[in-house]
């Protein structure tokens, strides 16, 4: 399960009396797969287009960060709210041997792949071994 920390945003109203909402911010599960040529970061990003992913290298780190806002429904006031808007963040810090220029993520029914490709320097060969 996911980590909540609150953090201060929005504003709610509710028979007549205004209440300060509570932001979510989630640091959400990952998987990390890895094979001969890349390394993957699946995580669940359930709800948030594909403009609010903000997918970043610097220097070392990888960050995934995200932003769900929450449903709007013009019906009328909410009598209960349990699916909030929730900002998600995630670091990871880059092993050696990753071609950071190269890094690319999709996201794909809610779920955000990012993909590490190993530099060919990194990646295991095989060594000639002559005769004499």
């Amino acid at each position: 399960m996911a980590d909540a920390v609150a953090v201060a945003g929005g504003e709610n109203r509710q028979n007549g009396l205004s209440k300060q909402a509570a932001r979510r911010l989630l640091t959400p599960p990952v998987d990390v797969y890895e094979n001969a040529d890349h390394i993957f970061v699946v995580t669940d990003v359930p709800g948030v287009d594909r403009e609010a992913i903000d997918v970043r290298v610097e220097h070392d780190t990888l960050t995934i960060e995200t932003n769900r806002k929450a449903v709007a429904d013009e019906s009328g006031p909410a009598l209960a709210r349990e699916y909030a808007g929730a900002d998600y963040i995630r670091s990871f810090r880059i092993p050696a041997g990753i071609d950071g220029a190269n890094v690319s993520a999709e996201v794909k029914n809610g779920t955000l792949t990012v993909r590490l490709p190993k530099s060919q320097a990194s990646k295991p060969r095989k060594v000639p071994v002559a005769s004499s």
